[in-house]
């Protein structure tokens, strides 16, 4: 259960702050290339335009010091709201759960074990909005929690892509990874792929498939249908 919920903070740090919507300010651009500010601007405009997203997720973890490498595969849910996000991962394979970040909480529906997880994300709300690091999130707030550099174009399932790295600026963050690396994709201005790497060298790469913008999702799809004798555990919260 622990490496579990480790690998939930690390995916619950990849996928989000996709709230604000201001543009870079200009003294930020000033220590920018011309590069960065060109995709940072182009994300911007993506950002405005959004307000629901439906992907194919495929999800890939390297542990170095064990020479491991696990995947999973699944559906992504993404719904921006005024007061917050909703966030759903219906993964397939291997195995079949659900995560569901809602409303302060995190749900993990795990139907072969007949589990449902619940963890109150407390003062800590606003960490369930890492979901997708870049996907919305406006210039300004990424260089304010971020050293944003353009590195190079990089083609990625055959997309042409402008690879960013970002450098966490506080310490808390760069004590759970050093680097985030974002592969934008020009045409829509958001990442298609997204790898954080820890201190250790270990990795956890997003890649997104299939992207539907503004699908107008339904309410519906952000629901569990859980059967009326699942266990329920609260296994931590965050406070």
């Amino acid at each position: 259960m622990k490496e579990e919920m480790n690998r939930l903070v690390r995916f619950l740090a990849a996928l989000g702050l996709c709230i604000c919507g201001s543009s870079l300010p200009a003294l930020c651009q000033d220590a920018m290339t011309p590069e960065t500010r060109r995709v940072l601007a182009r994300m911007d405009q993506a950002g405005k335009r959004l307000t629901d997203l439906k992907a194919d997720i495929k999800q890939t973890k390297v542990t170095l010091v064990v020479n491991d490498t696990s995947t999973e595969t699944g559906k992504l849910f993404l719904k921006r709201l005024k007061n917050g996000n909703r966030t759903k991962l219906e993964y397939e394979k291997p195995e079949v759960k659900t995560l569901l970040i809602d409303k302060g909480k995190v749900l993990i529906y795990e139907p072969k074990i007949n589990r449902l997880q619940e963890i109150d994300l407390g003062k800590n709300r606003a960490q369930a909005e890492f979901l997708l690091t870049g996907v919305g999130q406006s210039s300004a707030n990424l260089t304010n929690t971020y050293d944003v550099k353009f590195l190079k174009e990089e083609t990625v399932n055959g997309v042409k892509t402008s690879l960013l790295e970002l450098k966490p600026k506080s310490s808390k963050v760069s004590a759970m990874f050093t680097q985030i690396l974002l592969w934008i994709d020009p045409g829509i201005g958001l990442p298609i792929q997204t790898r954080l790497t820890e201190s250790s060298g270990d990795y956890l790469t997003f890649q997104l498939e299939d992207i539907k913008i503004n699908p107008k999702l339904s309410d519906k799809i952000f629901k569990l249908n859980l059967p009326s004798d699942v266990q329920k555990i609260k296994p931590m919260s965050s406070r």
